[in-house]
């Protein structure tokens, strides 16, 4: 690591004379400033001033003080230590926080949701790499030459992390921009024709694009309704994957109703279609075999669409 350049160049003698105690070296010592003081190094200066060496390391970095460096320090600021075996060193250590990833990310965010992203988004980028900031201190990341392309969901940003008495930081952080959304997912793997209830789904963000372009389904609304397919756990549901309970099935035998200028008739008749509640199915008439169509109104009952003929098919029965 480089050393600091107080340390490489004697210095000029402030003082004519030793202290008249012998002091001490301080083997490690951490220092909170950007300076190197002498107290740093040793302890009981006695009548020595407590002087500023020079510039320190950065946040979070050390420098090692050997021996010669040690006693030309002490001989040209006139401090009452000399080394007794030639090994002994001293490590300055800077104390430094670390710039938490998140007010990256945060930062990033907000300026790409300046620039168009969707409402609601991750972001996928590569691990951000740990800023070291001095300890104690608060930085505010800072984007600039921020390029997103909504077409292909690609950013690019540079990202600067400016602190009193440290040189600025600056990375370029690249990734994409997922869009996400509330969608109804299942909680387990669920089979064809189940109706759905309540502890079958959960409303979970996922990515917008696995839902296959549709719209998503909210949980209120999937309850209650029938699965057209097997589907596992953990998928995203979908207007074509659902549909609603089936209250007629086809070839079974329903209940006709009809209502036309104040009559009101009903007969039995065989379903060609199944249906839900309010879906248009066809139905047979057994005896005379017309068709006719009608709108699902109950387990097993429809009414019969009016048209020309209908009464006369209906009162046939």
């Amino acid at each position: 690591m480089r050393i600091a350049p107080f340390l490489l160049a004697s210095c000029a003698v402030l003082a004519a004379g030793q202290g008249a105690g012998a002091a001490t070296l301080r083997p490690f010592v951490q220092i909170d400033g950007a300076v190197v003081r002498l107290g740093d190094l040793f302890d009981d200066l006695g009548a020595t001033p407590d002087r500023a060496l020079g510039r320190g390391p950065l946040p979070g970095a050390r420098i090692v003080l050997r021996a010669p460096q040690l006693a030309a320090i002490a001989r040209d600021f006139a401090v009452a230590w000399r080394p007794a075996t030639g090994g002994e060193q001293a490590v300055v250590e800077r104390r430094a926080d670390i710039l938490p990833p998140a007010l990256i990310t945060d930062a990033v965010r907000a300026a790409l949701r300046g620039a168009g992203a969707p409402e609601d988004f991750e972001i996928v980028a590569p691990e951000i790499q740990p800023v070291l900031i001095p300890s104690g201190s608060h930085a505010a990341p800072s984007i600039s030459q921020l390029a997103y392309d909504p077409q292909t969901s690609h950013f690019t940003a540079l990202v600067s992390v400016d602190v009193p008495q440290m040189r600025s930081v600056s990375m370029r952080v690249s990734g994409d921009v997922i869009a996400m959304v509330p969608a109804a997912v299942t909680a387990q793997h669920l089979t064809a024709g189940v109706t759905l209830s309540a502890n079958d789904i959960r409303t979970q963000r996922v990515r917008a694009s696995l839902l296959r372009n549709a719209a998503p389904i909210p949980r209120d609304s999937a309850i209650g309704m029938v699965l057209k397919h097997d589907i596992a756990a953990g998928v995203a549901l979908t207007a074509a994957d659902l549909g609603r309970t089936l209250l007629v099935a086809r070839g079974s035998l329903v209940r006709m109703s009809l209502t036309a200028d104040g009559i009101a008739l009903s007969a039995q008749g065989r379903a060609l279609d199944s249906g839900a509640m309010g879906e248009h199915i066809r139905v047979e008439n057994p005896l005379s075999h017309l068709i006719v169509d009608a709108d699902v109104t109950a387990p097993g009952q429809v009414r019969v669409i009016p048209r020309p003929a209908t009464i006369t098919l209906v009162a046939a029965q």
